[in-house]
């Protein structure tokens, strides 16, 4: 076929493998057979031809095979896709991948045309996806996650993603495009309570999944000990205090078991903070705050004999819930600062799950033969949202993606069960960064009031806005994309719920647009909460309803004063009416380290 025909501005490669844990393959050299047992299925995006003649699915299947054919033969041809996307299943080595890569006169294709990663496995008919893959913070044209989220959209399709375990460090937050509905991860009000009771009275609570019933109460011999480097006996029917700061809780207690542990007693790390998780250990065990570890650890230096008990309490309700996890990942959006990310939060501490993979496997995860597991990870928050914006879609199945993230996100709430503002890992107040617009709250998201619409083509220009080239928008889009045709549309006025404003003058004015989606007669007021030293002015300051989507416009002007506010201060814009409260954050754009 004329080469012409294969326009390889994008080629997209990815391993459906990559969700799973398997260990890495070891290649041979391209000249010793192929080992067709190492072959993965892989989604290879092009950019759709021009050729009418390509109509045809046979066509297009042809078309497909001409890719796979000479460099790479006899690897298999799965699916042609034609209506998600423009692009085809097939079944590939690793070496066979790279020899499409260098695949001469047909592909043109060179190294950098050629991303690994996920893509969202686009289906005619899905509603949803969820994807739980993180990474570092990178380009859009280059996290495929952002790319194939896009396609998605395009189609109507929601997509929630992951903002990824490695906060809490700032800027870590990935798959921070706005096109996605990105993650967080908090507690439930749920515990899977162990006790520690020191033989001074003193008690802490930790967690752990595994509880028998039959483990004595008495007060057994405390020892701190290096538990990374236990010798045998060392830890003969103590309790064992080990740090883990270095290694995995499931690894100590194997360490202790080993010793002769009777139990363990393991405490966070300083930046884990106050977050606990529920572990199916290996031996009776409880994990503590750091708080508490260096408490029980002052103990232990107290007194000639410290000893303490364990005391299973089994599954608690109704614990001061949410919380954010220290493992979240926090912003900045390292990638485009003026796009608040995380999104939302909601539950992904201790979450109940199947769990496939047997006993004592690679990860010594679980001792025992389960089917379910307790788990943790924004991996976990993800589904939970999945499930809402399918409920959303489901009561309002004409709305676009755009209005289901606004309706999840302007209705989310930002107070624990206690009746404050959701704290982080370290029990202080959560920033913006860490918890986004609030918890989700899906009955309130089926019901938003308003919401803050955006089309493909408001993306479109602001990637131009962000000085993306026609190529890179070519590569997220999969279709010829160019800056000329569309409206350039600057980060902070891209008409998304939350509003982050470039302050380096002292006054900054955006412009949204809201559609009203509930009662087809309605007034709505502007309601500000901003802190001292940030003012925040609402034009007009009310806006009245007549119909059902119809839109109305409203400036907000933001001014800063003479005292210094750290990055990070929050102000809320409200619209109320007699039926909703509609919230969006309001702060200052922060300067980042730029990406990679």
């Amino acid at each position: 076929m004329n080469s012409s025909l294969h326009p390889c501005t994008l080629i997209l490669l990815i391993s459906l493998l990559l969700l799973s844990s398997v260990p890495s393959l070891v290649l041979s050299r391209v000249s010793k057979a192929i080992d067709v047992s190492q072959r993965s299925t892989y989604i290879v995006h092009v950019l759709p031809p021009e050729d009418e003649a390509f109509s045809n699915p046979l066509d297009l299947k042809t078309w497909h095979e001409s890719f796979l054919q000479d460099a790479i033969a006899g690897s298999q041809l799965i699916y042609s896709y034609s209506d998600a996307f423009s692009g085809f299943a097939a079944r590939l080595t690793k070496e066979e991948l790279r020899a499409m890569e260098k695949k001469p006169g047909e592909t043109g294709c060179s190294s950098a045309d050629i991303l690994a990663g996920l893509d969202s496995a686009l289906k005619d008919g899905v509603d949803v996806i969820s994807l739980s893959l993180g990474g570092p913070a990178t380009e859009y044209p280059a996290e495929p996650v952002a790319i194939g989220g896009f396609r998605a959209v395009e189609k109507g399709i929601v997509v929630n993603a992951a903002g990824g375990n490695d906060g809490p460090a700032p800027n870590s937050v990935s798959n921070g495009a706005p096109w996605l509905l990105t993650v967080a991860a908090s507690t439930t009000d749920r515990r899977f309570k162990a006790t520690v009771r020191l033989g001074n009275g003193d008690e802490f609570d930790g967690e752990t999944l595994y509880q028998p019933d039959n483990f004595t109460t008495k007060p057994l011999p405390l020892a701190a000990l290096q538990c990374r480097l236990l010798r045998p006996g060392e830890a003969s029917k103590k309790i064992v205090l080990c740090d883990s700061e270095f290694t995995s809780a499931l690894q100590l207690g194997s360490n202790v078991l080993e010793a002769g542990g009777a139990g363990m007693i393991v405490f966070n790390p300083e930046q884990r903070g106050y977050t606990t998780m529920a572990y199916d250990h290996v031996l009776p065990a409880s994990l503590v705050s750091h708080d508490a570890g260096l408490k029980i650890l002052s103990y232990i230096n107290s007194t000639e004999n410290p000893t303490a008990s364990l005391v299973f309490k089994g599954t608690i309700l109704k614990e001061v819930a949410p919380e954010m996890s220290f493992f979240s990942s926090r912003g900045p959006n390292a990638v485009s600062t003026g796009i608040l990310k995380p999104d939302i939060t909601g539950p992904g501490v201790n979450i109940l799950a199947a769990w496939p993979f047997p006993p004592r496997n690679a990860f010594r995860v679980t001792p025992r033969n389960r089917s379910f597991n307790v788990i943790s990870g924004t991996s976990m928050s993800t589904p939970h949202l999945s499930g809402v914006a399918a409920l959303v879609k489901s009561v309002h199945p004409d709305w676009s993606p755009a209005m289901i993230k606004s309706a999840i996100m302007t209705t989310a709430y930002d107070e624990a069960s206690d009746g404050k503002l959701i704290k982080d890992e370290q029990h202080k107040e959560a920033s913006i960064f860490a918890v986004g617009n609030g918890h989700v709250d899906p009955t309130k998201a089926a019901d938003p009031g308003l919401v803050y619409d955006i089309e493909a083509d408001d993306y479109i220009g602001y990637l131009c806005g962000l000085n993306y080239s026609d190529a890179d928008l070519t590569t997220i889009a999969g279709r010829r994309v160019s800056c000329s045709d569309v409206k350039v549309v600057a980060e902070a006025e891209l008409n998304y719920p939350t509003i982050l404003v470039p302050l380096k003058s002292k006054s900054s004015e955006i412009t949204r647009t809201v559609t009203n989606v509930g009662k087809a007669s309605s007034t709505y007021k502007a309601q500000v909460e901003a802190p001292e030293g940030v003012d925040v002015v609402v034009e007009p300051v009310t806006l009245p309803f007549s119909k059902l989507n119809e839109k109305k416009s409203f400036t907000v002007t933001v001014s800063k004063g003479s005292r210094t506010l750290q990055g990070g201060w929050k102000a809320q814009l409200k619209w109320v009416s007699v039926d909703h409260v509609v919230k969006s954050v309001i702060s200052e754009v922060v300067a980042v380290p730029p990406v990679a």
